[in-house]
C-alpha cells in the first residue's frame, strides 16, 4: 500500500494496509529545478496517480515554473507574481518506488496556458493541483484548477484521455466537447489562444479546487470533495470540507458540508490548525487506484500547524471516517 506524501521532494507512506502505513525516507520523485521554463521541470508535486497492474503507475503532477529565478524573465521578482502553474505527466515502472518524466522528445506537458511566460499579472496563473484519476466508460478523467487569466476563466476544468501512456493525448472540456488540446507555447506559436483553454465546470456551484473524486459503487454517482466557505440556509457562513455529486462530470449538486474546519487560506489567529487537500479513500475499494467507495470511507486531509497566525512546516496527514448515503 502506497500513499504519496506530495511535496517538491515527493516521498511515500508504505505498509500492508491504509491503517498501517509508515514513512519511507527515499525520495520517489524530485524535479530538476530547471530555470529554463521550456523544460517544464522545476518543482513538481505528485497529484493524481493511476495503476491497472500495481507495477506501472501513471501520475499527474502539479509543476511550478518560477520565473523570478531567470534574470529579466519576470519584472515583479516575487514568487507568487512570477509563478506559472502547469500539469505534467510522470510514470513509475516499479510500483511507485520511483517516478520520472519519460523521454517523449519533448516535455510531457498535459496542461499549460497557450501564452509565453505571462508578466502582465500580479499573482499566479495557469493550471494547478490535478485531482486523482478515475476511469469511466473507457476514459480516464481528472480535474485541474484554472486561475482566471486572459482567455482562461477561473474554475475546475475536467480533462480526459484513453491512453495514459501518451501525456499529449489529454483533452479538455470546452463547454461542448472534449476537443480542446493544450499547446506548449515555448514550441508552438501562431495558434488562436481561445482554442486552447478549457471551460470550467459549474463554477457557480464548485468555485474552489476539487481535491478528489470517487465513484459510489452502488449508484455509480461521482462524488467530489473540496474545501470552501459557503453561506448556509440560515444565512451563516460555514467553512470546511464539502461534497458534491454528479452522474456525468458536468452537472453537480448543491454542495453539502462533510466536515467543519478552518481552511488553509483562512489563518485565523485564534486557531492552532488549518486543513486542506481533501480526498476520499475507501480501504475496501475494488480498484487498485481507490477510485470507488461504498457505504463509508475515510476523508483524508493535510493538517497544518499554525504559529503567530502563519503556516509552519509542521504538517500531518489525518483522516476522519465518514458515512456515504443516497438521498434520493
Amino acid at each position: 500500500m502506497n500513499l504519496i506524501v506530495s511535496h517538491n521532494d515527493n516521498r511515500a507512506l508504505v505498509g500492508p494496509s491504509l491503517g498501517d502505513v509508515r514513512p519511507r525516507c527515499p525520495v520517489i520523485y524530485e524535479g530538476k529545478r530547471s530555470a529554463r521554463l521550456a523544460d517544464f521541470d522545476d518543482l513538481s508535486w505528485i497529484g493524481g496517480v493511476y495503476t491497472r497492474d500495481g507495477k506501472t503507475v501513471h501520475a499527474l503532477a502539479h509543476t511550478e515554473l518560477r520565473g523570478e529565478r531567470t534574470s529579466g524573465q519576470c519584472p515583479a521578482g516575487r514568487y507568487s507574481s512570477c509563478l506559472l502553474n502547469t500539469v505534467t505527466a510522470l510514470v513509475s515502472h516499479d510500483g511507485g518506488r520511483n517516478f520520472h518524466q519519460e523521454d517523449k522528445g519533448r516535455p510531457p506537458v498535459v496542461a499549460t496556458l497557450p501564452y509565453g511566460f505571462p508578466t502582465d499579472r500580479e499573482a499566479r496563473v495557469g493550471y494547478a493541483n490535478p485531482s486523482n484519476i478515475i476511469e469511466h466508460d473507457g476514459w480516464f478523467y481528472a480535474f485541474i484548477f484554472a486561475d482566471g487569466y486572459r482567455d482562461q476563466r477561473r474554475g475546475n476544468c475536467v480533462i480526459r484521455t484513453k491512453d495514459l501512456d501518451d501525456p499529449f493525448s489529454w483533452r479538455a472540456w470546452n463547454g461542448a466537447d472534449f476537443s480542446t488540446k493544450f499547446i506548449d507555447p515555448f514550441r508552438i506559436s501562431g495558434e488562436d489562444p481561445k482554442a486552447h483553454v478549457c471551460a470550467p465546470v459549474v463554477p457557480n456551484v464548485i468555485g474552489r479546487m476539487i481535491g478528489g473524486i470517487v465513484k459510489h459503487r452502488e449508484s455509480g454517482t461521482m462524488i467530489a470533495v473540496f474545501g470552501d466557505r459557503r453561506r448556509a440556509a440560515d444565512g451563516r457562513w460555514v467553512e470546511g470540507i464539502f461534497a458534491s455529486t454528479s452522474s456525468d462530470f458536468f452537472a453537480w449538486s448543491e454542495p453539502s458540508l462533510v466536515l467543519g474546519a478552518q481552511l488553509l487560506w483562512d489563518k485565523c489567529c485564534e486557531e492552532s490548525h488549518a486543513y486542506f487537500y481533501p480526498t476520499l479513500i475507501d480501504p475496501e475499494a475494488r480498484t487498485l487506484s481507490f477510485e470507488d467507495v461504498g457505504a463509508s470511507a475515510f476523508l483524508y486531509l493535510t493538517r497544518y500547524q499554525l504559529k503567530n497566525c502563519g503556516v509552519t512546516w509542521n504538517r500531518d496527514l489525518v483522516r476522519v471516517q465518514v458515512a456515504i448515503r443516497r438521498t434520493s
